[in-house]
């Protein structure tokens, strides 16, 4: 009861019970002296009012209830009887009706009260206490009727009495009758913060987030709100419930609430998304009028690919779907697809109009923006979502300096309640909010008054461009006639390439098996022993013949020399490759990961840096056929997981320094066997580990940096890495993949001038575009390939993901900036439904376009639930319309057979030109994949930097002939856990004469070398004019 009833009763709190799972307050109010039980939900962020009556019993009255003209009930098999003579007047009528409800007999004080409507239908006690008897009575619909009845004759406690009636529909399952008493009495009483509470709950429970926001921004604007409703204002796409509806929706008929259920699904599972698309399907087939569901799936579409499915929807839709976001977004990707990226900009302008959170628009805006070349534009629109982004990520976390900065960037977009309420929070967290209150109270005063003088169209025009950074009218909202004629340009990616790869392992003498201690046969395994092992292909003795280094694992990580040793196999002149471990000194025998083939100590000998759960370990090569552990160079080595290394010179003072890309930081996870549950095997339930940079000093020694330790954030799950000059500035940048979160992109920049350093490091990864993929959302990132694959100049990254995500193909423009076109090149659906972990990138068949490779498989045996435990791996030929996948066994036998794949490195062991591959599996042997496919011409480049670092990773090698030209870079990190055969491979398809190769050295030498003849691998010396044929 509000203090509006106090002038008809007085309450005091008699009991407390339980409903569900929801906590119940009692209350007794005396109505005309008659004591009346009322019922009252207490939650927090919950249901504000419930029933009358204590226990209620359902719904047991099945017949249409009505009205009479004076007051009473009737069925339609029923008609009134003739009122009685009253024996009593109406006070002691209803003390009696009360006195027999107490009691236990309802149907007695129904016939009291009733005797009392007949002769004065308008008795409000009358109609009170009418309504706590049909609860009690279970008659759940005629009590609803009863108080939305009341309401409408008592002003004063409309909202409460509405607020009955909408739980008593409720339960009985009567959703729609629900949502029309919470509109009615928002209508009756616009400013009750219990109705925009519950309007908030109910909607955000139905996944109709646009709708429950403005509630929220109510309860704001009343200030009476809860910081969880603020929370749910961050980003209006995904899920919020800020109130379970459970115990009223299980074994309901389909109901709005499943499109709640649906986005939640949606936004958090791994499920196949043709059973999510036949949920939506069955929803807005249940409920056509509903604009918020259409809506929704529309979306599903569009982030799907599914765009002549999209077509089809759009051109009959539901009235009012023009005011939420996800159908201007998926108006804007069927735009886009159509190559109408001018129209698209504008629909993704609107969707921004509706939903200034919608950070997937924005990001498609990005992508729209750099296609047409508005460099400007797009950079502008990446600072705007790097802002988006980090308030996402740090929000539901944020402390008081962090609330302020929220704060103060929400009112910089023009988003003035919400910042109100952000600011009012950081002052609860640091104890100044009683200071504080002048400045609220004077800044809520502003706004209104801002509020007052425009419409809310113009509030949202000026929202929206001071998002954007230029005027609406620049790019106006499409009209609807320009989706119905397909205009779409479909990638004409036709078969031309015949690859075909042999598995030679064997027969050349590397015959080796990966262990690990996963068990094959379903029974419990250990999340170490998941992930694979490291590979590195390289000329140890410099005798020009590429070697193999292979990581081994298994026993207990804790324990020392438990694990399989680790082998090195020289290739000798015969072609055959012999295993020298033993007579090398390199068989660390700790629990190994990834591996990192480089000269640390720049004495021209590539020495080996191993990755192991445990100390990593150095092994520097001597030059004569042995390797000496030096694990001391490695100035703090504690016990830790890491997956992949990677050498490159960082700082500017040409030594290479060592980037270290860690996994999980707790050993609780050692003891944990997984069985059928595997979710409670899940990696992000443990302690992440935080990455390192180890800057190499003068001695050769390797010091973590704590510039980069501070300014680092949150620790990851760190998986995969590549090193090089990403953006052609300052020195070496680093990309790394990141299991189950935001991928990191770390640039370089001119470091502060009261330190040594050259160069310094800040991670861009949200600004750059290249955190997350196309849908917005964090995935389970692993591999990663990189390569000019749209051959513009810049360095692009492929990426793989866990099942039931697509991979990202983060393709980089001349300004910088990051695009994930996995579906306009073809990938998103063909890597949909794999596991992928190692994947490279080259240009197997030399036809002048990069191919991929992917090995899949996955982490879990899940069969028993129809996941699929092992995988194929894939083969794409690439073109330049995109990636077409050879799925038939034409390419070889390798291809068409099902394995738990895991590292893929690269090499020419033969030396014929034509690249080939060195895999690993947890249930096969190293595979060695000889590339016999029959194609177009080639040039390697083998480079030392003399001035830069040996490896000289970084440098650029442009291939010039005629006017075509190809880009290459020397990497670093190379992935996932491997080293690749240190040479920078071109095909250059049909081209015969000689070409000319330009190299920009890391140091900032160039290097121009004209008249190379084709098909020949050379080598290039920093600082010589000449190249040396090899």
């Amino acid at each position: 009861m509000t203090r509006s009833c106090e002038k008809f009763c007085q309450c005091a709190s008699v009991s407390h019970g339980r409903l569900g799972e929801r906590e119940l307050k009692l209350e007794k109010c005396l109505v005309s002296d008659i004591a009346v039980v009322f019922v009252f939900s207490r939650s927090v962020f919950k249901l504000l009012v419930s029933c009358l009556i204590i226990q209620l019993a359902g719904c047991d009255s099945q017949e249409q209830v009505q009205i009479s003209g004076d007051g009473s009930t009737t069925t339609e098999d029923q008609q009134p009887e003739q009122p009685a003579v009253a024996k009593l007047d109406e006070r002691q009528q209803l003390m009696a009706a009360q006195s027999l409800l107490q009691r236990g007999d309802a149907d007695g004080a129904w016939e009291m009260v009733n005797q009392v409507l007949l002769v004065k239908p308008d008795s409000l006690d009358a109609l009170r206490l009418a309504v706590g008897i049909k609860q009690q009575k279970g008659e759940l619909r005629e009590a609803a009727v009863l108080a939305a009845q009341v309401a409408e004759a008592d002003p004063a406690n409309a909202a409460q009495m509405l607020l009955l009636a909408f739980e008593c529909h409720l339960r009985c399952k009567e959703f729609g009758l629900a949502e029309a008493d919470l509109k009615r009495a928002e209508e009756l009483v616009p400013r009750s913060p219990q109705v925009h509470r519950v309007l908030a709950q109910f909607l955000n429970a139905q996944g109709r987030r646009i709708e429950a926001s403005g509630h929220v921004k109510q309860l704001i604007r009343m200030k009476n709100v809860e910081h969880q409703e603020v929370l749910s204002l961050v980003d209006l796409r995904g899920p919020f419930p800020l109130s379970s509806f459970d115990v009223f929706t299980r074994d309901a008929p389909l109901s709005l609430f499943g499109l709640g259920d649906l986005r939640y699904q949606y936004s958090t599972s791994k499920s196949e998304p043709t059973e999510l698309l036949n949920r939506a399907k069955e929803i807005t087939t249940q409920f056509p009028e509903s604009a918020a569901a259409m809506a929704f799936r529309l979306r599903m579409l569009a982030d799907l690919d599914r765009i002549e499915e999209l077509r089809v929807l759009l051109a009959d839709l539901p009235d009012g779907i023009r005011k939420y976001d996800e159908f201007w977004f998926a108006v804007g990707t069927l735009l886009s697809s159509d190559s109408e990226d001018r129209l698209a900009i504008g629909a993704f302008c609107q969707a921004l109009i509706c939903n200034p959170t919608d950070r997937e628009s924005l990001r498609s805006m990005i992508a729209c923006s750099t296609r047409l070349g508005e460099s400007d534009t797009a950079l502008l629109l990446g600072k705007r979502l790097a802002e988006l982004d980090k308030v996402f990520r740090i929000a539901k976390d944020a402390d008081a300096e962090q609330a302020r900065w929220i704060s103060q960037t929400l009112q910089d977009q023009v988003r003035p309640w919400e910042a109100a309420a952000w600011l009012m929070h950081a002052a609860r967290i640091d104890g100044t909010l009683r200071q504080l209150v002048p400045e609220l109270n004077l800044r809520q005063q502003a706004i209104l008054q801002w509020e007052q003088g425009a419409s809310s169209s113009q509030v949202q025009a000026a929202r929206v461009e001071k998002i954007l950074g230029f005027s609406l009218g620049k790019w106006p909202a499409p009209k609807m006639s320009a989706l119905a004629k397909n205009r779409r340009v479909e990638p004409d990616i036709q078969r031309r390439a015949n690859f075909g790869f042999t598995d030679i392992a064997v027969k050349a003498g590397l015959d080796t098996t990966f262990v690990s201690g996963f068990p094959l046969d379903g029974s419990p395994y250990a999340i170490h022993e998941v992930n694979g092992g490291g590979l590195a292909a390289f000329d140890y003795d410099l005798d020009g013949r590429c070697d193999i280094y292979v990581v081994q694992s298994g026993g207990d990580p804790r324990v020392p020399d438990d694990a399989t040793a680790n082998q090195l196999y020289r290739l000798l002149p015969n072609r055959q490759f012999q295993e020298v471990t033993v007579s090398t000194l390199t068989g660390d025998r700790k629990f190994g990961q990834g591996v990192c083939a480089g000269d640390l100590n720049q004495d021209g000998f590539p020495d080996l840096l191993v990755a192991n759960i445990g100390a990593n370990a150095i092994y520097l090569n001597q030059g004569d056929g042995t390797f000496k552990e030096a694990s001391e160079l490695l100035g703090s080595n504690l016990f830790q997981w890491t997956s992949s290394l990677g050498l490159a010179d960082l700082n500017g003072d040409h030594l290479p320094d060592l980037v270290e890309i860690n996994y999980i930081d707790d050993t609780n996870a050692f003891d944990l066997r997984c069985t059928d549950n595997y979710l409670d095997c899940q990696p992000q339930e443990f302690r992440k580990s935080q990455d390192r940079v180890l800057l190499a000093n003068d001695e050769g020694i390797l010091i973590a940096s704590k510039s980069f330790a501070d300014s680092s954030p949150t620790a990851k799950l760190g998986f995969g890495l590549v090193m090089a000059n990403f953006d052609r500035k300052h020195g070496n940048d680093f990309f790394i993949s990141n299991d189950g979160d935001f991928n990191h992109y770390w640039q370089s920049q001119l470091a502060d001038s009261a330190v040594s350093d050259s160069f310094g490091l800040v991670e861009s990864g949200n600004l750059q575009g290249c955190s997350v993929g196309r849908a917005g959302k964090s995935q389970a990132c692993m591999g990663i390939a990189s390569g000019d694959f749209d051959r513009n100049g810049t360095l692009d990254l492929h990426v793989t993901n866990f099942e039931n995500e697509p991979v990202n193909l983060f393709l980089q423009s001349p300004e910088g900036i990051f695009i994930d076109e996995v579906n306009r090149k073809g990938l998103g659906q063909t890597s949909f439904g794999v596991l992928g972990f190692g994947t490279q990138a080259v240009d197997f068949d030399n036809d002048g376009w990069l191919d991929l490779a992917v090995l899949n498989g996955h982490v879990y045996d899940g069969r028993v639930d129809d996941i699929p435990f092992r995988m194929l791996p894939q083969l794409f030929e690439g073109s330049r319309d995109g990636f077409l996948l050879h799925s038939d066994s034409k390419a070889g036998d390798y291809w068409s057979e099902k394995k738990l794949g895991r590292t893929l490195a690269m090499l020419d062991w033969n030396q014929d030109g034509r690249i080939d591959l060195l895999a690993n599996h947890l249930d096969h042997p190293i595979a060695l994949l000889q590339n016999d496919s029959p194609g177009g011409k080639w040039i390697q480049i083998e480079l030392v930097g003399t001035t830069s670092e040996r490896e000289a990773i970084g440098a650029e090698v442009q291939v010039v002939a005629g006017e075509e030209r190809w880009t290459g870079w020397q990497i670093g990190g190379d992935g996932l856990m491997c080293s690749n055969e240190p040479v920078v491979h071109f095909g250059i398809g049909n081209v015969t004469k000689p070409v000319r190769v330009v190299i920009q050295w890391p140091s900032g030498l160039r290097t121009e070398l004209s008249d190379l003849s084709v098909n020949r691998r050379y080598l290039v010396v920093e600082g010589e004019d000449t190249a040396f044929a090899r």
